[in-house]
């Protein structure tokens, strides 16, 4: 059987056609910044970083996420993956997680009688690619999952810092889930402020700052935390075995699952110094009109579910509760009006249109939510208790795909 650490290392990897393909162009997926294959990646710049760790080892796994399932890009993607674990095969434990390991996946379980919880899991979406990112760690047996992207690094103590804050007491709680502050190249924390406009989506670096601000104020390392990122997060075992990422949420997916976690009772934390360098590549941007509609849609999703639960939203204040309140119409409408423009209304729809979507999509996706918080527990449960299963899953999608 594969020997595994108890500490893996999630970075997925967003992937789109050649920079000289027209679907370049015309398809854009789920993801804000995805990778041409024929492109400079930013993965093995945090790969060099992750090599030159101190203290205990580590695996790392890849995911390979696509704009669309297209079986050329897959392929494709892979075959860049492929070039670039070259260097770092010696250096590094290694493991992909692509279309195939997916698919191998689904026929294992298929084959084992285990049923999956609906719409779980998939490369194509940033829930579907964030909950792979918990269960192939857990597959391979660990304790303590640290989640990444590809366009950071990590200082030499990151992985043994983190490792050695989840799990730790503090008071009379435990530190389950963990997120820590993005720094740009310049080591700034904070992001470049607009002049505030009084509308929540112009005013958003403001309101994130604050909330931010407020955190790095408190006395201690650790502190209880509103908000995540989610390519400086890690989780704990006692965590990601109750609570998976939601597949009705379609970005922010990380603060979703910090309100997720709140929902099942678990608190989230900040540790104030575990800084990685955030280094966003500069190829590829989604309109300001279509992340404003993602939020929307987002938003709207994440008022109705505490709405359900009966959760004040002044829990997550300033963000992203300031978002979460009885005036999101108002300032979503006054927000999309001001970035429409024709071909962006005939590409994603008008302020008013896009708003009702949103609203419905809520209020569709909201029931669905339960059926997969408990499918989720029970697909956990049963891989750390089914002994063979998990050999067999460790053997077809672990040995097998270990760089």
């Amino acid at each position: 059987m594969p020997d595994f650490s108890s500490t893996w290392v999630i970075v997925p990897t967003y992937w789109t056609w050649p920079s000289s393909d027209p679907r370049s162009e015309r398809v854009t997926g789920a993801f804000d910044h995805p990778t041409p294959v024929d492109g400079e990646s930013t993965l093995p710049r945090l790969l060099e970083s992750l090599s030159e760790q101190d203290g205990l080892p580590f695996q790392v796994l890849v995911l390979a996420g696509y704009v669309e399932a297209s079986p050329d890009l897959i392929r494709a993607a892979r075959d860049r993956l492929t070039d670039i674990f070259k260097a770092y095969a010696s250096r590094l434990s290694l493991y992909l997680c692509d279309a195939e390991t997916l698919s191998t996946f689904r026929r294992e379980v298929d084959r084992a009688g285990v049923s999956l919880p609906e719409r779980a899991f998939d490369l194509i979406s940033y829930a579907g690619i964030r909950n792979l990112q918990l269960l192939i760690p857990h597959i391979g047996e660990a304790e303590v999952i640290i989640a990444l992207d590809d366009d950071e690094v990590v200082p030499s103590d990151y992985v043994a810092r983190a490792r050695d804050l989840v799990g730790r007491r503090v008071g009379h709680s435990r530190v389950l889930g963990l997120a820590g502050p993005y720094a740009d190249a310049a080591g700034n924390i904070y992001l470049p402020e607009p002049e505030a406009t009084g509308n929540i989506f112009h005013d958003k670096p403001i309101i994130m700052n604050e909330g931010l601000r407020a955190l790095m104020q408190q006395p201690g390392e650790l502190v209880p935390s509103p908000q995540a990122l989610g390519g400086n997060m890690a989780f704990h075992r006692e965590l990601f075995m109750r609570v998976g990422f939601d597949p009705g949420i379609t970005r922010g997916e990380d603060m979703d699952y910090l309100i997720n976690a709140r929902l099942a009772g678990v608190q989230w934390w900040m540790a104030k110094d575990l800084r990685i360098t955030h280094l966003p590549p500069h190829h590829y941007r989604t309109p300001r009109y279509d992340q404003l509609r993602k939020d929307l849609i987002r938003f709207f999703y994440e008022r109705a579910k505490l709405r359900s639960h009966g959760v004040d939203p002044a829990l997550f204040d300033p963000y992203p509760g300031r978002f979460l309140r009885a005036d999101l119409e108002q300032h979503a409408l006054e927000a999309l009006e001001s970035e429409a423009t024709p071909a962006y209304v005939r590409l994603y729809g008008d302020p008013e249109t896009i708003l009702a979507e949103a609203a419905a999509r809520a209020e569709t996706h909201l029931p669905r939510y339960a059926g997969f918080a408990t499918g989720w527990e029970a697909l956990m449960r049963r891989i750390a208790e089914d002994t063979t299963l998990r050999h067999t899953l460790q053997i077809t999608l672990l040995a097998e795909n270990n760089v």
